[in-house]
């Protein structure tokens, strides 16, 4: 069963215990000293493995790199990032010899984010995962069958049995 996840910032919560399991990498790699970027989820839900990664640069409090006026997440570093957080952190999903389609999900707010900036930035990070080479090497099972980025909202309509809250609303635990 899954559990209930604080985003870093203590804002926001994430409601995986509707998942079949659910954990946080990090602390595993930091227990084994694995200098591997890790999403900040992973869970198995409706029969597939979803790899969940969350930024959120519209919080007040940010700072530096992630407040709102710096944050571009369509710079080739931010890109590079979030493509290693997927190879990164399907290093233990192969660990674990998974026989279940894998789901990269990027929720993504930030003030100029809207339906095409984030479709566009979905479109622009997909060229760099595994799509085209598991394709020309017709790999079983796939490396990765879906990448989206998507906004808080639209995570709550995909995936409403696991929603993701601010901490100061009355369903928080």
């Amino acid at each position: 069963m899954g559990e209930i996840y604080w985003e870093e910032n203590r804002y926001y919560q994430i409601d995986l215990r509707n998942a079949k399991w659910s954990l946080e990498l990090q602390p595993l790699y930091r227990e084994y000293d694995l200098f591997l970027a890790d999403v900040d989820w992973i869970c198995e839900f409706n029969g597939e493995i979803l790899l969940i990664e969350y930024k959120n640069a519209k919080l007040p409090f940010e700072k530096g790199y992630r407040a709102a006026e710096n944050f571009n997440p369509s710079s080739d570093e931010s890109v590079a990032k979030i493509v290693r957080k997927f190879f990164d952190s399907f290093f233990y999903i192969t660990s674990y010899q998974r026989k279940r389609p894998v789901k990269y999900i990027y929720i993504l707010e930030w003030p100029k984010g809207d339906i095409v900036s984030r479709k566009m930035l979905q479109d622009k990070i997909a060229k760099f995962l595994p799509f085209r080479f598991q394709q020309q090497e017709k790999l079983s099972p796939l490396l990765i069958e879906d990448f989206r980025v998507v906004s808080i909202a639209e995570w709550n309509a995909m995936y409403s049995d696991m929603p993701i809250l601010r901490c100061d609303d009355d369903k928080v635990e």
